[in-house]
C-alpha cells in the first residue's frame, strides 16, 4: 500500500471511528481528564493522542505487518496535530 493511500485510509478510520466511539476531540479531552486525575499532573488532550502512537509503536514489534497498527499510528498522529495547534490558537 503507497503512503498516500495509507493517510486515505488513515482518514476514512478517522471518520468511522468517531461514528463507533463518539467525537475524537471529546474522547481526548475525557481521556485527558482522567490521566491527570490518575497521575495527579497535568495532561492536554493532544498528548492523550501522542501516548496512543507510542501504544501502537510499541504494538509494531510484535506484528509489524498489522495495517490497524500503522493506520492507527497515522490516525492518532492527525488527531495530536489538530488538537495541539488548536490549543495553540485559542
Amino acid at each position: 500500500m503507497r503512503a498516500d493511500e495509507l493517510l486515505a485510509s488513515a482518514s476514512d478510520t478517522i471518520s468511522v471511528r468517531n461514528h463507533t466511539h463518539g467525537d475524537t476531540k471529546d474522547n481526548m479531552r475525557r481521556t485527558a481528564m482522567l490521566l491527570s486525575a490518575y497521575l495527579e499532573t497535568p495532561i492536554h488532550d493532544y498528548q492523550v493522542a501522542v501516548i496512543m502512537q507510542l501504544v501502537k509503536i510499541s504494538r509494531t514489534q510484535e506484528s509489524p505487518y498489522l495495517l490497524d497498527h500503522w493506520l492507527d499510528l497515522l490516525g492518532y498522529g492527525a488527531i495530536a496535530g489538530e488538537l495541539a495547534l488548536r490549543e495553540e490558537l485559542d
